[in-house]
């Protein structure tokens, strides 16, 4: 199983992050031997500031050579198709084609009242923008629009659906696209069933994203109608990874508990990443 880690989104005293401290932990991430930087996307749903997830990336591609840099996930309906389109193609070239577009529909009312969009409308502006995005980033005209990506970009930027384990978007991930972000915030249940679909549809790769982690709680059995965590101690996490691996997912997605990144040590992050070799 492949182990992706997200980024501070600030220091531990609070303020902005520098490019140069993105940049530092980005490296330091890959160094200790995970194999992603996944970042999801919020848009005034917190009381925390929240970057854009893609300049935060960019600023990894730019500290780390081999690690992948993907979103988990990025809404699609709060942007403008276009633009987001060559903002995708962007940060694919300039990571040298490790970014991994993880797209959804969204499903927190609060970012699309933020944004100004209707709520109601979400899976259709997100079923209708994919098959541009993708036609964009293969140099397709759609529209007025062609962005006339660089040769070595088209065709090549793997698209991955994050999707609710029960809907429909599952088997369309399978069916369409690259692969499918689950989400551990539902349960270890939901999610052995959600893999189950997913697999007999054809899907290849699955991750699972927003999986909170915090080693320093008890160690405690896996309740497995509860939200799926790694809020207890190591060997109680390292089974709960194994429980993962045993459902047939590929990569676990790891977020500090309260997107604390900022206080989590070089020791902490080579414990983490120990949990699973």
């Amino acid at each position: 199983m492949r182990l992706g880690m997200a980024l501070p989104y600030q220091q531990p005293d609070g303020s902005a992050p520098s490019v140069t401290d993105v940049m530092a932990r980005a490296k330091l991430i890959e160094d200790v031997g995970f194999d992603g930087i996944w970042l999801n996307d919020t848009v005034g749903r917190t009381a925390t500031t929240w970057p854009d997830p893609l300049m935060w990336l960019l600023a990894a591609a730019a500290s780390t050579r081999r690690i992948e840099l993907g979103t988990a996930v990025l809404q699609v309906p709060l942007r403008n198709t276009v633009d987001l389109a060559l903002r995708l193609i962007t940060l694919h070239a300039l990571s040298g084609g490790r970014f991994r577009a993880g797209l959804g529909a969204g499903s927190t009312q609060t970012d699309f009242a933020a944004a100004g969009v209707d709520y109601s409308q979400r899976f259709r502006l997100f079923a209708e923008a994919l098959p541009a995005i993708r036609r964009l980033c293969n140099g397709e005209q759609v529209g007025a629009a062609n962005l006339q990506p660089w040769p070595s970009t088209r065709g090549g930027l793997p698209i991955f659906i994050g999707a609710w384990a029960s809907g429909i978007w599952v088997l369309r991930a399978a069916r369409d696209y690259d692969g499918w972000i689950a989400s551990a915030r539902t349960s270890f249940k939901t999610l052995a069933e959600g893999i189950e679909r997913y697999r007999d549809a054809g899907g290849k790769r699955a991750l699972v994203a927003t999986l909170s982690v915090d080693l320093s709680r008890p160690e405690a059995p896996l309740d497995e109608d509860a939200p799926l965590n790694l809020l207890c101690g190591p060997e109680s996490a390292a089974e709960r990874l194994q429980r993962i691996v045993g459902l047939g997912y590929d990569d676990a997605l790891l977020v500090r508990f309260g997107h604390t990144e900022a206080d989590l040590t070089a020791a902490d992050l080579r414990q983490i990443r120990a949990l699973i070799r």
